[in-house]
């Protein structure tokens, strides 16, 4: 099952609002109180079972407690839009298809949800499915298969859902597993035996979540035990980390390993959920992850963003997270990171509103989160985009075509790795923003970056603030003679006198007063010692300079 939109209306701060969840692997970002749990508390009240009701009663939603309050409308109005596959959500797709007007055709089954609550206590429930409205009874029969059909994990980091037991002279933390109908079916039919049947079903379960935990890149084992129940279709298991040295119960580890482990166990229950079902009655869920960057290191948080990420792709299950950090976002694809802000009339917080994050706006939500101007992120969008983890930042465009003639027409010396990209990031003055630099560094596994000799004062500054080192991490590109000082001052001196004495206006213009000319003059030169250098007969003898560069950038990798 997917999530595609949510829509309000007088509902909370979400006046008129409506959100689409195009990816597989959604964030949803925003200031406190800008709507995100409004968002997630609509979803909760079509897909959260009533039988298990969170927070108190809260997802009994009322006119009089949600309506909006600066609101005079006598309705209030909540819906999903959901995407049902025949196969992977086979149970539900099977009602939705005795319940529609006419068969569904094909393998997706489209369904809104829409409810309305009156002023006067009232409510109507509404269904549309590919497009065809049902009636009431049938609309009903739907919404309450939705709800009862496990197609939603929720696991909310801020107060996770916790049950501490009193067990041999100690406190001891408790979570839930889920187990397949199948693996139920056995337990009950030996009731007698019921600790090694758990054990048993529990095997699998403890593979695949030190599976999970290895994708962090730190060294845990995981040990469950099981304890006594109470009927319930659920078991209860004593969770153990252990390290080299270490061998304790969850609960006395740090909170953010505590957290990364129960998030990824919400996201297994949904993969297991997924698989352990027979055919016809096989469901896949939907996880909500709630500020899953709760007690993490800026590092640890961009490295757990990529294992949530990669996680959704790989099962086929849709993660949403509401998260303030950057390091949590969607960085494969930026679209599918969403920003909730709240309007402001007359100095008063207003309605809640989507912020437009297509196109050139990608950077807003990281911007938002990170707490910089979001033009600071504008030089980065190739890196963000970009699946490759190793990377070499050069200043700009030309500094690429250079770096790409040297692996095209010298291979002998061009002794960067094959997975390594080449990126530019727009010229010197992005380094010098150091919160943007970092969090761009935190999601790549290896990076080295360059910048031209002119600049090295002030960005060698900058670089070692934030702990990196030269050579090992930058080093500038030039040599250290007038108008040399870049990269095509690695060039032979007979391609820049050809170039020089071709383009006489533009050397000139060099030491114009207008600004204006001397940087097209500039360009103009540069574009020219780059056609040159690439449509020259040299071999690698004759460019030492850049052999040089490349050995040592070489080295860094």
């Amino acid at each position: 099952m997917k999530l595609r939109e949510v829509g309000a209306k007088c509902f909370r701060t979400l006046e008129d609002l409506t959100v689409e969840f195009g990816y597989d692997f959604c964030t949803l970002s925003g200031r406190n109180n800008a709507g995100k749990t409004a968002v997630v508390t609509i979803i909760r009240h079509f897909l959260d079972d009533e039988d298990r009701p969170y927070l108190y009663g809260e997802n009994s939603l009322s006119f009089s407690r949600d309506h909006t309050q600066w609101s005079s409308s006598d309705e209030m109005e909540i819906s999903v839009r959901l995407e049902l596959h025949r196969h992977d959500d086979a149970e539900v797709f099977f009602v939705v298809d005795k319940f529609a007007p006419t068969p569904i055709e094909g393998e997706i089954a489209r369904v809104r949800l829409t409810e309305t609550f009156y002023k006067s206590g009232e409510r109507q429930l509404a269904c549309r499915v590919n497009g065809t409205d049902l009636d009431s009874q049938n609309s009903s029969e739907i919404a309450k298969k939705l709800k009862s059909a496990s197609n939603l994990v929720v696991h909310n980091s801020t107060s996770p859902n916790r049950r501490i037991y009193y067990l041999s002279g100690e406190m001891t933390e408790v979570l839930e597993s889920h187990f397949s109908q199948e693996d139920r079916n056995k337990i009950a039919d030996a009731e007698r035996n019921l600790s090694s049947k758990v054990k048993n079903a529990a095997k699998q379960h403890k593979e695949e979540l030190s599976q999970l935990l290895g994708r962090l890149g730190e060294n845990y084992e995981v040990e469950l035990t099981t304890l006594e129940r109470s009927g319930s279709s659920r078991f209860p298991l004593n969770v153990k980390l252990n390290d080299k040295s270490v061998d304790t119960n969850l609960g006395g580890w740090g909170s953010g390993t505590q957290n990364r482990t129960r998030v990824l166990i919400s996201v297994l229950e949904a993969d297991r959920i997924r698989k352990s079902q027979s055919s016809e009655s096989r469901s896949t869920p939907i996880v909500i992850v709630e500020e899953p960057e709760s007690f993490l290191h800026p590092s640890a948080q961009a490295e757990f963003g990529k294992v949530l990420n990669n996680l959704s792709a790989d099962f086929g299950i849709q993660i949403l997270t509401t998260t303030h950090s950057p390091y949590m976002l969607n960085q494969t694809s930026p679209e599918a990171n969403l920003l909730l802000e709240r309007k402001v009339t007359r100095s008063k917080l207003k309605e809640t509103e989507r912020v437009d994050t297509s196109g050139d706006d990608w950077m807003l939500p990281f911007a938002a989160n990170l707490g910089v101007v979001s033009d600071e992120f504008i030089p980065w969008k190739k890196i963000v985009g970009s699946a490759n983890s190793k990377i070499v930042l050069v200043e700009g465009a030309i500094d690429v075509e250079y770096f790409n003639i040297l692996r095209d027409k010298f291979p002998e010396i061009y002794a960067l790795p094959a997975d390594v990209e080449v990126v530019g990031y727009g010229g010197k003055d992005a380094l010098k923003n150091t919160q943007v630099l970092q969090f761009m560094l935190s999601r790549l596994e290896k990076v080295y970056i360059t910048f031209d000799l002119d600049a090295e004062h002030e960005v060698t500054t900058k670089l070692r603030s934030i702990g990196l080192e030269v050579d090992k991490h930058f080093c500038s590109i030039g040599i250290d003679k007038p108008g040399r000082e870049c990269i095509e001052g690695l060039l032979p001196e007979a391609i820049l006198r050809d170039v020089y004495a071709q383009r006489v206006d533009d050397v000139l213009a060099l030491g114009s007063a207008n600004s204006s000319a001397k940087k097209s003059a500039k360009s103009n030169l540069k574009q020219a010692a780059l056609e040159r250098f690439r449509n020259c007969s040299l071999n690698s003898a004759d460019i030492p300079e850049m052999a040089r560069l490349i050995k040592k950038i070489a080295r860094a990798f």
